[in-house]
């Protein structure tokens, strides 16, 4: 038997760590570019005497994760999911891999390796007890020489079930294999908080299961005589419940370069204390018509984490985080120009494309809106370019967020406007419907039911002392 040397790490009930290799769609969050069923990039086996049913939508250890159910299982064989397979790193015959699972019965963490003369094998990486709650399981192996495409896979044999997430495979030296990551990494922005992007666009952009980056004017939310363009501030407590990013737009949208050093600094730092009393950690500012100064940009660094600008561009490591390229998209623009953002971005090692976005119409009746139809053309190409969808501070590793599991429930409306009691009564009924997180992507506090929890058990003793039953 070929030399294996694995070590088993247990951890339950632990923040989620970086992982360091990240295998296409690791985390199974993105769908099928072809519309077909299922997780891009994996497929399902079964092998032998077993029988299995699959499922992918369910809530994973981060996002979405996947799920095998063995329903009959004979002497031979086992379920799994099966991923693409990738390069091997080439510098070395030490993996560590790992992936995050939870099981009712023993399951097995293996790799398949091809050679380059054309054979094949599975090299056993790890025998994991059950896990009731999401477990990571790491485990290093040696694999021949010759080794040239490898593939992780977590097997279940015996009658029972196991989900898995977040896979990762690494050289010895720390590596990436290669190429183990998206080939580019979008993510879509909307200024100003308008109604008709919350309502015709944002629900669009989480029916693919991506979240995206809101900058808000902090003074339009609530603000009479508003409430028929911008959304009110239960509605960006909502986005962040549905784990979309919100930031700073400024107070009152002006020209920040024609202001003066008080004006300026009222505009950038006012709005601090009201993003944070809505429940985000204001990561970052956009300042309007990408107007600023070397003064204001210094001044802004000095408040926030990052700055995004409207120079339409790629950006490429090491990023410049206060001055962030963000392209425009209007209803001028057509798919070949974000073809073109995203063929540059994939020649690059971390090519990174900011979308900009405000309007949303049926007739886009100027170049501020975009419709509904147009919008989804984009996400449609930038799903079958295979690319990475995050927030601006989930890139930048500020904040991590479990997006829901499920289709969200707001009503997608092709009217430029819906009422405010109708946009939030929608998303009043999404976010009661499903769990939510925190302005850090985090799921959201459940002290309540804890208290609730505790004040039963407190009856039940009290009860059994006294030989009373509760009712």
């Amino acid at each position: 038997m070929r030399e294996l040397v694995w070590w088993l790490i247990l951890s339950c009930g632990l923040a989620t760590t970086a992982l360091g290799a990240t295998i296409p769609n690791a985390g199974f969050e993105q769908a099928n570019a072809d519309g077909g069923v299922g997780p891009a990039n994996w497929t399902t086996d079964e092998w032998g005497a077993v029988q299995a049913t699959f499922t992918w939508t369910l809530t994973g250890h981060t996002g979405r994760g996947a799920r095998v159910q063995v329903t009959a299982t004979g002497t031979d064989g086992d379920a799994k999911w099966w991923g693409v397979d990738f390069a091997a790193d080439g510098t070395d015959n030490v993996y560590t891999v790992s992936d995050w699972y939870r099981a009712d019965v023993p399951t097995d963490l293996l790799l398949w390796v091809h050679y380059a003369d054309g054979t094949e094998s599975y090299e056993p990486v790890v025998t994991l007890p059950p896990a009731a709650t999401w477990t990571q399981a790491t485990a290093q192996v040696t694999v021949p020489d010759g080794a040239q495409r490898l593939r992780v896979l977590h097997t279940i044999s015996p009658i029972g079930t196991l989900d898995i997430d977040d896979v990762s495979c690494v050289g010895q030296g720390g590596a990436a294999v290669l190429p183990g990551k998206y080939k580019a990494t979008v993510t879509f922005t909307f200024d100003d908080g308008w109604l008709s992007a919350y309502n015709m666009l944002i629900p669009r952009l989480e029916k693919m299961g991506w979240r995206g980056t809101n900058f808000i004017i902090t003074t339009y939310p609530d603000k009479p005589g508003y409430q028929s363009d911008y959304i009110l501030s239960k509605d960006v407590k909502s986005l962040m419940g549905r784990c979309h990013e919100v930031a700073s737009h400024t107070l009152t949208h002006p020209d920040l370069a024609t202001l003066t050093t008080a004006q300026w600094t009222s505009e950038i730092t006012d709005p601090i204390p009201t993003l944070k009393g809505w429940g985000s950690n204001a990561y970052g500012i956009a300042p309007p018509f990408g107007s600023y100064t070397p003064e204001i940009l210094a001044a802004m660094a000095k408040l926030y984490p990052y700055m995004r600008t409207l120079h339409p561009d790629v950006n490429q490591p090491p990023y410049n985080v206060h001055e962030l390229n963000g392209h425009v998209l209007t209803n001028i623009s057509k798919n070949d120009e974000l073809e073109e953002l995203l063929s540059r971005a994939e020649q690059i090692d971390g090519g990174w494309i900011i979308l900009v976005f405000h309007r949303a119409s049926a007739d886009a009746p100027s170049d501020a809106y975009v419709t509904p139809d147009q919008f989804q053309g984009f996400l449609d190409l930038v799903q079958k370019h295979g690319a990475k969808v995050e927030t601006i501070a989930e890139h930048m590793g500020l904040m991590q967020c479990t997006p829901l599991p499920t289709q969200p429930t707001l009503v997608v409306g092709d009217k430029s406007l819906d009422a405010p009691a109708e946009a939030t009564k929608a998303t009043a009924d999404n976010a009661n419907g499903a769990a939510g997180c925190d302005a850090r992507g985090h799921p959201q506090r459940t002290w309540p039911l804890v208290v609730a929890a505790l004040a039963v058990l407190l009856w039940r003793r009290k009860a059994a002392k006294s030989n009373v039953r509760p009712h």
